[in-house]
């Protein structure tokens, strides 16, 4: 192979354009000869010739000759498993010889960047990955307007790969190790490119259509980049729980259509073994369809229906199933990504991860109905630091449901988040709960003093707000009632109590006296006034849950607190307006948002800080009388430990 010296005559380049064309040696024999077991004689010479030809490529160009230039465009471009493709040791020169030209690489040559950017190097051994990172770290270095290219061209390669490359042995971890590495490179020389860099964070994000493996590889990537990118972490964490948020929303609305448990399976999370589980939702095979109308009978034509509407449902369940499997994977690596954090991370960072997930709650979570599972991402960091996170969470619902200025929805939706995370965290102390219902017990109070004595007749559209507080507590009790009992007299542990208590509320009065055998209990201060708001006039043994109200009215008895049966049979014959209809008290009585936890890949995470429905409360020992009396009322254990969201006449609150 003769050297080419850089005085060399364009004709005696053109002479030399082997280089420049692919041998019909098949990749596998190619191995023989690569960029690491070249002579380094032979490498030079290479490099020498290819710059020579890039040289006057360039050159060419400026004088409006394209000729050589389009050439190596399509040389850098053509597919890596076509046989005219450059060897590894070619392509590996010609990206060498461009990193030592970057300064000549301005606007005009976007398209043979463009085509450089395309080249698969991630999968290819470790000397042209380096020389590639070279390559762009040079070019951005050169020229800032392809800092953009170059975020875009790296966030792809975060994406699922289903086919790699023929022939390697570099697994899809490694190539994604790779492009953070060189995603890292170009940061620490433009760090300003972090906020184009989100820019493709979002461009890149699979459709939530996408399968499993496309949603899970890209959600790990991305969350890693927000550890090294601490200024995007907030956004990043959004950008995720948004994509899991419709996924998460979808599943119910489809769950909800189709009336009928389904069963679901776990992805493995192994992103090196290939996936072969699902399709793409969008990939629709049009031959499993036929239009055509034949001469078919009456029957015949029944019986196609029939098949169809079964190959229908059985679609349905399938996607469902995917997508349930989409959401398992993704909640399984967010939980990850905040165990690692909780481990590792310094205590700032855990506090803006924390104040991230509460923003994002109030904007993407809380008025969304349908979402079944990602509010867990909350609910299990809030058990990190129970002290501050728990109770800033408690503190922070409490605030949107006694802000008289926030829309009303946004009030319901807190109370029904408050009631639900009370009863399920398993790590609250009892001191805890009891401040909480103290709180709303007195805001509930508050609220019958000033507005019972315009209550003329019952109407399910007003007071949504105040319904929502009575059925929380009401809630509460029933699944908390051994920590709202205190076995002493009444002690006010801190000032803010003392403010909230009046003094004839001081001390709590047994409220089973006058019924029952049972032994006498103390409860807490903030179920002072609960029988008071039972019987008042705003009846909300009559608008609150069916199931939480009988269940109330069951283990109030029980538990020798107070006796609602006679009100619940007047209310047999109390008429409502409208009650039932797709209102806001209808939310009210049918958003659960922390039922139990049912996605197999994640749930360890939930398992152990999850409070679960305790069966023996709900064992039935009442009295022949009391059971005439609900004899006509569902199973309420049915109702306590509802598997899913019971449905709702919306899915978002406007």
């Amino acid at each position: 192979m003769p050297v080419r010296s850089p005085n060399m005559s364009s004709a005696a380049v053109q002479d030399n354009s082997e280089f420049t064309k692919s041998s019909n040696i098949p990749p596998a024999a190619e191995k023989e000869e690569t960029n690491e077991n070249v002579s380094k004689e032979k490498l030079n010479n290479m490099k020498l010739i290819m710059k020579t030809f890039v040289l006057g490529a360039l050159r060419e160009k400026e004088q409006g000759n394209t000729t050589r230039y389009n050439e190596l465009v399509e040389i850098l471009g053509r597919d890596p498993s076509s046989p005219e493709a450059p060897s590894t040791l070619k392509l590996y020169t010609w990206i060498v010889v461009l990193s030592q030209s970057v300064s000549l690489l301005d606007k005009s040559c976007a398209t043979l960047v463009e085509a450089a950017l395309m080249v698969d190097w991630s999968f290819r051994n470790r000397a042209f990955v380096n020389a590639y990172i070279d390559f762009l770290e040079n070019l951005v270095s050169a020229h800032a307007f392809y800092v953009v290219p170059i975020l875009n061209t790296l966030v792809q390669g975060f994406r699922y790969r289903a086919h790699l490359p023929e022939g390697t042995t570099i697994t899809r971890t490694a190539s994604y190790d790779r492009c953070h590495e060189a995603l890292q490179c170009i940061l620490r020389l433009i760090p300003t490119g972090a906020n184009s860099l989100f820019v493709s964070l979002v461009r890149f994000m699979p459709h939530k259509r996408f399968n499993t493996a496309e949603q899970a590889a890209y959600i790990k990537n991305i969350l890693y980049v927000s550890e090294y990118v601490p200024m995007l972490r907030k956004q990043i964490l959004g950008l995720v729980i948004d994509q899991m948020v419709q996924i998460d929303a979808q599943i119910q609305i489809e769950l909800d259509e189709m009336d009928e448990d389904v069963e679901f399976d776990v992805y493995d999370l192994n992103f090196d073994d290939d996936y072969n589980s699902e399709q793409s939702e969008d990939e629709v095979d049009d031959d499993d369809f036929d239009d055509g109308e034949g001469d078919m009978s009456d029957d015949a034509s029944i019986d196609s229906q029939i098949s169809h509407d079964d190959t229908d449902r059985k679609d349905s369940i399938q996607q469902i199933k995917n997508m349930v499997r989409k959401l398992d994977a993704m909640m399984s690596l967010a939980f990850q990504y905040f165990s690692k954090c909780a481990q590792s991370a310094s205590v700032d960072v855990q506090n803006e991860i924390f104040y991230s997930l509460v923003d994002i709650f109030d904007r993407a979570v809380l008025k969304t109905l349908k979402s079944r599972y990602t509010q867990f991402l909350l609910f299990y960091f809030c058990s990190l630091n129970v002290n501050v996170y728990s109770d800033y969470f408690l503190e922070h619902l409490i605030h949107h449901i006694t802000d008289p200025l926030k829309p009303n929805v946004t009030r319901v939706a807190a109370a029904a988040y408050i009631q639900s995370y009370v009863a399920r965290a398993k790590f609250l102390d009892p001191s805890t709960i009891q401040k909480v219902i103290l709180t709303l017990s007195v805001w509930c109070d508050n609220y019958v003093n000033q507005y019972e004595s315009q209550v003329v007749s019952l109407d399910c559209t007003k007071h949504d707000v105040f319904y929502a507080v009575v059925q929380a507590t009401m809630y509460i009790f029933c699944f908390r009632w051994r920590d709202l009992v205190i076995d002493n007299d009444l002690q006010i542990e801190d000032d803010m109590e003392e403010d909230m208590i009046s003094e004839e509320h001081r001390h709590l009065t047994h409220p089973e006296s006058g019924f029952g055998n049972g032994a006498s209990r103390t409860w807490c201060v903030g179920l002072r006034n609960l029988p008071r708001l039972v019987m008042s006039k705003f009846n909300p043994l009559k608008l609150c849950a069916p199931a939480v109200v009988r269940q109330f009215a069951k283990l109030s008895r029980n538990t020798h607190f107070m006796y609602v049966y006679p009100v619940l049979e007047k209310n047999r014959e109390v008429f409502v307006p409208g009650l039932g209809s797709a209102t806001l008290l209808q939310t009210v009585q049918t958003f659960f948002p922390f039922d139990p936890y049912k996605l197999d890949g994640s749930r360890s995470y939930v398992d152990g800080i999850y409070f679960e429905w305790i069966a023996e409360d709900d064992e039935d020992d009442e009295s022949d009388d009391e059971e005439d009396e609900e004899t006509e009322d569902e199973d309420v254990t049915s109702g306590m430990m509802a598997m899913s969201i019971s449905p709702s006449p919306t899915h978002y609150l406007q």
